[in-house]
């Protein structure tokens, strides 16, 4: 040990307690001095359990939702950066959206272009592909001002992919974009 530790132990060696407060503590009756709960009835303990046990089950519920959410958001996003980073053929290489949507029979709905969409993309082609478990369908595009190729994809707003809220956000690289619109889900991607 070294000196210090020494001189530390002595003055709190010498300390004392005040004799007021030692006195007040002798004074005090032994019983347990422990925290009790306020006495209630049986009806008010009752009411009090049922009380916290449904604010855990609505905060626990709250809690599975939102996670429920963003995972499913996050999963469709990343869906949809890597369904546009591949290189699969078209199924269908044409460039009228009419013989596109005529073409892709096995889809539960019409191929049709978002109100948001821009005319300065040139249409390269088309495939099937799934989105969140869905079939959709995969229509590519050429910027022609950037010269770079965007994905469409588009499938029935079933109601897990409603609750997607419109997001943008950037996956590995590609920027893509979820929304719900006229009764179809879109996601666009882009590099």
């Amino acid at each position: 040990m070294t000196h210090l530790d020494d001189r530390v132990r002595n003055h709190y060696r010498a300390l004392q307690l005040d004799s007021q407060v030692l006195a007040s503590i002798s004074n005090t009756p032994n019983s347990k001095s422990r925290f009790r709960f306020p006495a209630m009835s049986w009806p008010t303990w009752g009411a009090a359990t049922v009380f916290a046990s449904l604010l855990v089950a609505s905060l626990a519920m709250g809690v599975h939702e939102f996670g429920s959410r963003s995972e499913r958001t996050a999963r469709t996003l990343n869906e949809a950066a890597m369904n546009h980073s591949t290189r699969l053929q078209f199924e269908f290489e044409t460039s009228s959206l009419a013989q596109v949507d005529a073409s892709m029979n096995q889809l539960p709905f019409e191929v049709v272009l978002p109100v948001k969409f821009n005319q300065e993309y040139e249409l390269l082609g088309a495939r099937y592909c799934t989105l969140n478990g869905e079939l959709a369908a995969h229509v590519k595009f050429l910027n022609q001002r950037s010269d770079k190729q965007v994905s469409l994809f588009m499938t029935r707003a079933v109601e897990d992919l409603k609750k997607i809220k419109t997001t943008t956000d950037n996956i590995d690289g590609v920027n893509v974009t979820l929304w719900n619109e006229s009764g179809l889900f879109y996601a666009m991607a882009s590099r």
